[in-house]
């Protein structure tokens, strides 16, 4: 039987950023599977999807549920999304991701299910509910 994820509530920002960043540990996975691979993500309150490194979700074997234009600073593309299960911070989901670039990024579609403190004089994230 699985043991229940432990739920932290307080983060320190990762300092190796200029400025240091508000980052949460992640696991992604399969939904209905036991999450195969670990990472940080960037806390992205201005994205609207949760966005993992390109190659991951083929490498998880992430069933892909739709396609859609992504916009950002760079341009628009096309992009697959994948439905993934994610455990952040011991909190653990199913939710939309798209796989772009080389960096994790928690979306809103995941981060407005908290309430989220962000200190920055202090370089902590609290995350509530």
């Amino acid at each position: 039987m699985a043991q229940a994820p432990r739920r932290r509530d307080a983060f320190p920002y990762d300092r190796r950023r200029n400025p240091p960043a508000p980052v949460l540990p992640v696991r992604v996975g399969v939904p209905g599977a036991e999450p195969a691979a670990a990472l940080l993500a960037l806390v992205d309150s201005g994205a609207d999807l949760t966005v993992l490194p390109e190659g991951l979700p083929a490498a998880l074997g992430l069933p892909a549920v739709g396609q859609l234009t992504v916009r950002g600073v760079a341009g628009s593309a096309q992009a697959t999304v994948y439905a993934a299960a994610l455990e952040v911070a011991g909190r653990q989901r199913v939710a939309e991701v798209v796989a772009l670039g080389g960096e994790a990024l928690l979306g809103r579609n995941v981060l407005n299910t908290w309430a989220l403190t962000l200190d920055g004089p202090a370089e902590t994230l609290r995350l509530g509910r």
